[in-house]
């Protein structure tokens, strides 16, 4: 009597078991599930994020047929006039997020001068403090 008590406990017990087992698994194969669909966004935007890279480089290639002397703050005028403000000596005054280190445009920019040998042309990045409030 006591075995047939103590089986139907150790029964119990690893029935017990078997069905955390199981949620664990389901909330291993769903994490696994969400992992797969983040890398797939990421593809998409990585996709997204050349194609565009692709659009700016030809826009640029075209832009210097055109306009061949023409300086870094005239292709952003070109491309972005809504981040360009001119000040009344025709100066160009572009967003200083266009001349941050890591500015996709002002890479773009210095490898076509490179390039087509403008090196006075290469855009340094710069760093603007910008006044606290």
């Amino acid at each position: 009597m006591i075995g047939n008590a103590t089986k139907r406990v150790n029964l119990a017990h690893l029935i017990d078991e078997m069905e955390k087992q199981q949620e664990i698994a389901f909330k291993l194969e769903n994490m696994n599930n969400e992992n797969m669909e983040e890398v797939k966004r990421k593809e998409l935007v990585n996709k997204a994020r050349k194609e565009c890279m692709e659009l700016l480089k030809e826009h640029l290639d075209g832009f210097l047929l055109n306009s061949p002397d023409a300086v870094y703050e005239d292709w952003i005028k070109h491309l972005h006039p809504d981040n360009v403000d001119e000040e009344d000596d025709d100066r160009i005054l572009v967003d200083h997020r266009f001349y941050q280190e890591d500015s996709d445009h002002r890479k773009m920019w210095n490898e076509k001068m490179e390039e087509i040998d403008c090196v006075e042309r290469i855009v340094d990045s710069r760093h603007i403090l910008l006044p606290h409030n």
